[in-house]
């Protein structure tokens, strides 16, 4: 069966126009309807009538279509795989962090699908710990999580993210753009946002002096909750920042400073097994961040 003329087929019952049709793939109105004719023998069946300049399915037109369009894709999308040269997957199974799925995946999939638009994406989330295994077990093909260190993994930093401390704008916090002293962070609610990773571990650390779990109202591991507290003005919450992008453009959290606070920041790492060679979607994803 001729791609060419499946293409014109296609192309006319899209516009609903013969010369529309040949317009669009830069042909003569009699080449489109030379290709017409030809499918119509091969297929020893009418598929479309015409009624002045516009044209109708028939019946069998109308049985042959998702066919039709079906083979026209699978031929695109071979073609765009041989132009690329590279083994390029049909489906990638990407195994979040909770946070990565809510805040960096949203960023990453439209530059993917444009870069690799016949690609299919299958995400799952889940805390950090629960991905490490999924990889290990080949259930996905890599993940995407915060900092980690595996012998059988291997682990590429795409995103530092610093952590800072943020509250509602209407905050008692604020005055005016003068930093606040850790000290100072005694006089206020805390809501604690933990992942059970090294760098929020550091900050209850540099917390202890004030006995800050004598003022933490909240502790939770859900960031979207802590944030939307933070929102209601019931605390103030140390947050990375890929994850307060929004609301600090939109004005519904406000960062604030802090003297000689040590610099603390949370690694994004994409993980996948040492043994599998990186395909052509990881190293893309890669060079997003850089």
């Amino acid at each position: 069966m001729n791609i060419q003329n499946l293409e014109a087929f296609v192309y006319v019952v899209q516009f609903g126009s013969f010369n529309k049709a040949a317009e669009a793939l830069f042909l003569s109105q009699p080449s489109i309807s030379a290709r017409i004719r030809s499918l119509e023998n091969e297929l020893n069946t009418v598929l479309l009538n015409r009624e002045g300049r516009k044209s109708f399915l028939t019946d069998a037109g109308k049985n042959f279509l998702p066919h039709a369009e079906k083979i026209l894709n699978q031929y695109q999308e071979a073609l765009y795989k041989i132009n690329q040269q590279i083994y390029i997957p049909d489906q990638i199974r990407i195994a979040c962090a909770n946070s990565v799925s809510s805040y960096i995946i949203p960023e990453i999939l439209p530059q993917l699908l444009e870069r690799f638009p016949y690609l299919n994406v299958k995400i799952t989330s889940s805390h950090s710990e629960e991905v490490i295994p999924k990889v290990l077990n080949n259930e996905v093909d890599f993940g995407i999580i915060r900092e980690i260190i595996h012998p059988k993994i291997n682990s590429i930093t795409i995103l530092d993210s610093h952590v800072g401390l943020y509250a509602s704008p209407d905050h008692t916090i604020f005055n005016g753009n003068n930093p606040v002293s850790i000290e100072e962070l005694a006089n206020h609610k805390i809501i604690f946002y933990d992942h059970n990773s090294p760098d929020w571990l550091l900050i209850s650390r540099l917390l202890e002096p004030i006995n800050f779990h004598q003022k933490m109202i909240v502790f939770t591991d859900n960031m979207e909750a802590a944030k939307r507290l933070v929102k209601k003005n019931l605390g103030i919450c140390f947050l990375p920042e890929h994850a307060v992008q929004e609301e600090l453009a939109n004005g519904t959290l406000a960062q604030v400073p802090l003297k000689m606070f040590a610099e603390v920041s949370t690694r994004i790492t994409l993980i996948h097994l040492i043994e599998k060679e990186p395909s052509p979607i990881v190293n893309f994803i890669q060079s997003i961040f850089i």
